[in-house]
């Protein structure tokens, strides 16, 4: 029979194998099993920095040469700086929280700072003495880490951060925890990446939202000021002004902790 069938035309074919009784199984329901298995899957957007340092600074670099390259971001894009995420999506959310200075923290001396962070507060010298210094202690998954935030108040050679009485605010980030969430928008935002005597910063400017982690829970704030990140030692730096790149730059290669 299956010599008869081979030789048969498709449409001969067609009308044998109708006329067959074959007991099929019955079709199983495969929605549930994709539907499960998609929304388990990574976004394809998403980048995952491995946790080797240099091979995570390897994909921030590469991140940002798309960015400078001008190619628009299709997806969003995370990169993971140790205690701040920066993340960078093509359009912005809806409504932005008002603009503000985000939440510090309690006041605290110099000294009370110090024993925070386990040693001295970092102070840049191009700024000088800061007019405020405060402190929060969030708990994360490795335990109980400090935020320590100093701030200039505005002056002839610092300009005034909107809609803030301060002309520099620092914020210093104890270890790798994720302790911030920093999202800037393609349309509003700008990213650039520099590295100086083995540094590497990264600067954004432009209207942006940053979430950051408290003893009170995540509070939410618009940034209208220019920020520069980077790692110095166990530390992660945010400085927030209203100057230029280069003497952003200046203020945190005088700011040195390791």
């Amino acid at each position: 029979m299956s010599e008869r069938l081979r030789s048969m035309a498709d449409d001969d074919l067609g009308t044998a194998l109708s006329t067959l009784d074959i007991g099929w199984p019955s079709t199983p329901d495969l929605a549930p099993v994709v539907m499960a298995r998609v929304s388990t899957q990574e976004h394809p957007g998403l980048i995952r920095p491995p946790m080797s340092r240099s091979k995570r600074i390897m994909l921030i670099a590469a991140a940002t040469v798309l960015l400078l390259a001008g190619a628009a971001v299709a997806t969003r894009i995370i990169i993971d700086l140790g205690a701040v995420v920066l993340e960078v999506t093509p359009n912005r959310p809806g409504l932005l929280p008002t603009p503000s200075i985000a939440p510090t923290g309690q006041p605290v001396t110099f000294t009370e700072a110090a024993s925070l962070l386990g040693r001295d507060v970092p102070i840049p010298e191009w700024l000088g003495r800061p007019d405020r210094v405060w402190a929060d202690r969030v708990f994360t998954e490795v335990g109980r880490v400090a935020r320590v935030t100093l701030a200039w108040r505005a002056r002839s050679d610092l300009p005034e951060i909107s809609d803030t009485r301060y002309g520099a605010v620092l914020m210093i980030f104890e270890g790798d925890a994720n302790l911030a969430s920093k999202a800037v928008y393609e349309d509003t935002g700008v990213l650039q990446f520099e590295t100086v005597d083995g540094v590497d910063y990264y600067w954004t400017k432009g209207t942006h939202r940053l979430e950051l982690l408290t003893s009170d829970g995540v509070v939410s704030v618009r940034v209208e000021g220019n920020v520069l990140l980077w790692r110095d030692g166990p530390f992660t730096m945010r400085l927030e002004t209203a100057l230029p790149r280069a003497e952003a730059m200046r203020i945190a290669g005088s700011a040195g902790t390791s």
